[in-house]
Formats: C-alpha cells, structure tokens, sequence
C-alpha cells in the first residue's frame, strides 16, 4: 500500500528563489518541517546524500533520487517500516510560483499509519510552503522562527526508537 500527502500554494515569489531554498540544505531547518540541521558533502546531485537531524534526535541520510534543475528535488528516507519520498516542487505561474511539499509513503505498515500521518503531515507541510514562500520573498528577513517545526508526539517519538533499536542503535542509512 501507498498513498501521498500533499500541501500546495501559489505565491507571489520568483521561481528560482525558492528551488535556491531546496538546494542549499543550510536553510532547511529555517523551513523544514523537522529538520533540525541538513548538510551534504559538495553539491546537490542525484544519488548523492543529504544528512537531515530530526527534531527528536535521528540523522537521516537521504538519498536524492530526482534533481531537475529549477524545478523539482525529491528525497528518499526509510525510517522503520516505511520509506518516504520528499518531494519539493516549484513551478512559474503568472503571479509568481506554484510551490508544492508532499510525501509519498509506502512501506509494510504505511496502511496502519496513514489515519495518523496523513493529518499530521498534512498540517506539516502547509506550514514548510508558507515558510518556503515567506523566506523566497524576503531571504534577510529574521523573524526568530526556525521554520515550521510542530511538536513530536508521543507514539511518533516512539517509533522513531524503535527503527533506532532495530538498527542497533545506528542512524538511518540512504538505500
């Protein structure tokens, strides 16, 4: 089973301001929804790998499976049981940029979880595209928020550790 979550908003914001937010992976935790810090080594290039902290601890390595330039990146994470592909969009529109977040969850349990990340992460991403559009529109400006973090609930933290306790205490790995 599979299924998608997604967030999408027009901005008056140029293009190439927000795909220059996707591929410098010092300003995700500025407006990704969990990310701690990210870093890579060099440039952004399919295949290669981004090291994300979550919020509750784990580095995940992700691997870039889709780069087209000024447009699209997407991003493949495993946590336990699933993996997950982020994908960052942005298209012109007359007004400015069509920006679209969404994840596409597939995995053993992604049946079980999708009545409890499909609200969440909903909620998640319409907070990472008007991040994205407030901080393309307005790159110098400090308002004091880190990006659109929510709080790691409970069973969700839970999970986390039990992917941890499954690897033997390792980070996650880029397939």
């Amino acid at each position: 089973m599979s299924f998608t979550i997604e967030a999408v908003l027009e901005a008056d914001v140029d293009p190439a301001a927000v795909f220059a937010l996707y591929m410098d992976p010092s300003t995700w935790s500025r407006w990704g929804h969990n990310a701690t810090w990210a870093r890579a080594e060099g440039s952004l290039v399919e295949g290669g790998i981004v090291d994300v902290r979550a919020s509750y601890g784990t580095v995940y390595h992700c691997r870039i499976r889709r780069l087209d330039p000024g447009h699209a990146l997407e991003l493949v994470v495993k946590p336990a049981l699933l993996t997950i592909i982020n994908i960052y969009e942005v298209s012109p529109t007359p007004a400015g940029s069509r920006i679209r977040h969404a994840f596409e969850v597939s995995g053993p349990i992604a049946g079980i979880v999708r009545p409890a990340l499909a609200g969440m992460y909903t909620r998640q991403l319409e907070g990472e595209v008007a991040a994205v559009a407030r901080i393309a529109g307005d790159p110098d400006a400090d308002d004091g928020r880190r990006g659109p973090a929510t709080p790691v609930s409970a069973p969700e933290r839970a999970w986390h550790r039990l992917g941890r306790w499954r690897r033997g205490g390792a980070e996650e790995q880029a397939d």
